[in-house]
């Protein structure tokens, strides 16, 4: 069996408004069918309590009844009944002249009838079905051991109510037709900017073409999905430029040490064929080259699997202190790089970290690990290029709801201002950098996890050193969530 094929917006648009119209409008035809035969069945009522009425204040009446019958039913003027305790009728009409009735209607009567008739019940309405007839029927006392039955039919008020069921019927049906194809009408205008955005898709999917974009309209909720898709193709844009620049400026970089790996090999390669014995100042220079080279390109390697794990992590956000995040890092380094140990200093305030309140902590949202390897990198950065004097890590809030800046300052030469704008960029070296071991890619990893927690970096050179800075939005506080409480789930 073929699965069954779903509709489409615009036919699932169409079908709620048909629905939409369709039950309120069958929910009045239906009251007004119920509204109407009550309001019909009441005058009937009242018609024959009248003559009810009217017979018990002239009980003469039943002798001058017209004798001409109209009908077998008794038509407008109805029928009338007389019921004696003992259980014998009398029809009005057979009073006057019984040949003009000879074939008199009987109603009929049942205990409760007779009840009335005896005194021992009280007047009652009912409808009952003679000869396939409907009629509606009162029994009220009219004096001692003698009641009155009189009868109208409700043929007109069926008539009436099937007639009224038809035409609401009809009215309904053309209702929600009329109703469907406006409805069709407008959602099909109403979704042509999903049409185009969908067809924006399908042609991203197919051409591969991310600098494609789609035409906002207006300010409603199509208009908002039509700018996030854009914003997102522009993301997806911005990615893929990265990814080929990565790429373009690793093969650039990787080019130059293989090259050159690869002519010192064949160097030595060569000289061990010729048996050249007064090589051996070369052959050691060589050699350390080769080591060189080796760990300038473990390095590379090493700083593009970081720099790429940490683009690809989509780990749990969770609200981090930074002091004691920086403390951590701090304290790492500090054994990592014994001989500076007494020179890298974290910078906070007062107290720190045990005597200060919770609530004073600077937090913010974000991936602790990733956090800590930008950290703990900047401070590599400045034992590298800073041989000598203070590294101070510095961690400075504006206040709850603002920023938090993590700086880090040494007391290096620091670089060229025509170097500054590119620093952050993937394989970038300042000119006073590219004598020492490394690949560029530290700073960019800093500038990738500050991007992801949506902050900002930047790089001064100060008066006496060099500094570069993190900043960072701090987290809105939450009463229930103490730090590093995960808080949401990054995608």
């Amino acid at each position: 069996m073929r699965p069954r094929r779903p509709l489409s917006l615009r036919g699932r648009v169409a079908s709620v408004v048909a629905v939409t119209v369709a039950i309120p409008l069958l929910l009045v035809g239906v009251g007004l069918q119920l509204a109407s035969g009550r309001a019909l069945v009441a005058a009937i009522d009242r018609d024959l309590i009248a003559i009810a009425e009217d017979l018990e204040r002239d009980r003469r009446g039943m002798l001058v009844m017209p004798g001409p019958r109209r009908e077998r039913f008794g038509g407008a003027i109805g029928i009338v009944q007389l019921v004696i305790a003992d259980g014998r009728t009398v029809t009005g009409r057979s009073m006057l002249d019984a040949r003009l009735n000879p074939e008199g209607i009987e109603l009929p009567v049942d205990e409760r009838v007779l009840a009335v008739a005896r005194g021992d019940g009280e007047a009652f309405l009912r409808t009952v079905e003679v000869e396939g007839q409907q009629l509606r029927v009162l029994a009220a006392p009219l004096g001692p051991d003698l009641a009155v039955q009189v009868a109208r039919p409700l043929e007109e008020i069926l008539t009436f109510i099937t007639e009224l069921r038809r035409r609401t019927s009809a009215v309904t049906l053309v209702a929600v037709l009329v109703a469907t194809l406006s409805a069709w009408w407008i959602a099909g205008r109403s979704i042509r900017p999903v049409t185009a955005l969908i067809g924006s898709l399908e042609a991203v999917r197919g051409t591969g073409d991310l600098s494609r974009r789609v035409e906002v309209r207006g300010d409603d909720e199509v208009a908002r999905v039509a700018i996030a898709f854009n914003a997102m193709l522009a993301r997806l844009e911005e990615a893929r430029k990265a990814r080929q620049q990565l790429t373009a400026d690793a093969s650039h970089e990787l080019r130059t040490p293989l090259t050159s790996l690869r002519t010192n090999i064949e160097v030595l390669l060569l000289d061990g064929v010729m048996g050249d014995v007064d090589t051996g100042d070369d052959r050691r220079r060589l050699l350390d080259d080769v080591v060189g080279q080796l760990d300038e390109l473990a390095a590379m390697v090493d700083g593009l699997v970081t720099l790429a794990s940490v683009d690809a992590t989509e780990g749990s956000l969770r609200r981090i202190d930074l002091w004691e995040l920086a403390a951590e890092v701090v304290a790492t380094a500090r054994r990592r790089y014994p001989q500076r140990r007494h020179q890298i200093e974290l910078d906070v305030p007062d107290p720190f970290p045990s005597e200060r309140s919770h609530d004073a902590a600077p937090t913010v949202l974000g991936d602790r690990s990733r956090l800590a390897l930008a950290l703990a990198n900047l401070i590599d950065n400045a034992v590298k290029y800073a041989p000598s004097g203070i590294i101070r890590v510095t961690i400075r809030s504006d206040g709850i709801g603002g920023v938090v800046t993590l700086a880090v300052t040494d007391r290096g030469p620091g670089v060229e201002a025509m170097d500054l704008p590119q620093l952050f960029e993937p394989f970038y070296r300042a000119s006073e950098a590219r004598s020492a071991i490394g690949a560029g890619l530290g700073l960019a990893l800093v500038a990738s996890v500050a991007a992801s927690h949506q902050g900002e970096v930047s790089a001064t050179n100060l008066a006496e050193g060099f500094q570069v800075q993190m900043v960072l939005p701090i987290a809105r506080p939450v009463s229930t969530a103490p730090d590093d409480q995960p808080a949401a789930s990054a995608g």
